[in-house]
């Protein structure tokens, strides 16, 4: 069972985007994850920006089997989510496409994936059968090879093979 930490803002920007009144998106998107958490049974945790709107204290729910939590008044989901992976042994998934915060769970163990590669995870499910690569590129035979490295040129980097493995799992 995978444990999954996402940025909510960051991913709701790069599905639908952000308009001004933010619950009926966070209704629909909380939804939409529990629909994933039901099919899929990983845990979810979810971490809201409370920055400019949010309480004094950081508060904690569990809506639809999504656990959630908002930052205090004036802290960023960012931080929450450093915190988290900071402080606990359990492996997570990231979800975000903030750099900084991918580079920061990473350094800790993690693996980050970023939110446009979950987003189909999410909407669509896993579709097992298909085995295509859309990333594949055509070899027309009239390439130049200036340098030679060792090792396989196809192969992904190792943080690049654990971030599709886990991906793969979602």
């Amino acid at each position: 069972m995978a444990h999954i930490l996402i940025d909510a803002y960051n991913l709701i920007a790069k599905m639908e985007g952000i308009s001004g009144n933010l619950e009926p998106q966070r209704e629909r998107f909380i939804c939409k994850l529990s629909e994933y958490r039901a099919q899929k049974g990983h845990i979810v945790t979810v971490v809201f920006d409370g920055e400019k709107g949010g309480w004094a204290t950081e508060s904690h729910e569990r809506t639809l089997g999504i656990n959630i939590v908002f930052s205090r008044l004036g802290e960023k989901a960012d931080d929450v989510i450093k915190r988290i992976v900071r402080g606990h042994e359990e492996e997570y998934t990231v979800i975000t496409s903030d750099k900084e915060v991918a580079s920061f769970a990473e350094t800790w163990g993690h693996t980050a994936i970023p939110s446009e590669e979950f987003i189909p995870k999410l909407r669509y499910g896993y579709d097992k059968g298909t085995g295509a690569d859309s990333d594949e590129e055509e070899d027309d035979g009239n390439r130049v090879v200036t340098t030679r490295k060792k090792g396989n040129p196809n192969k992904l980097s190792k943080a690049a093979r654990r971030r599709k493995q886990r991906l793969d799992r979602l």
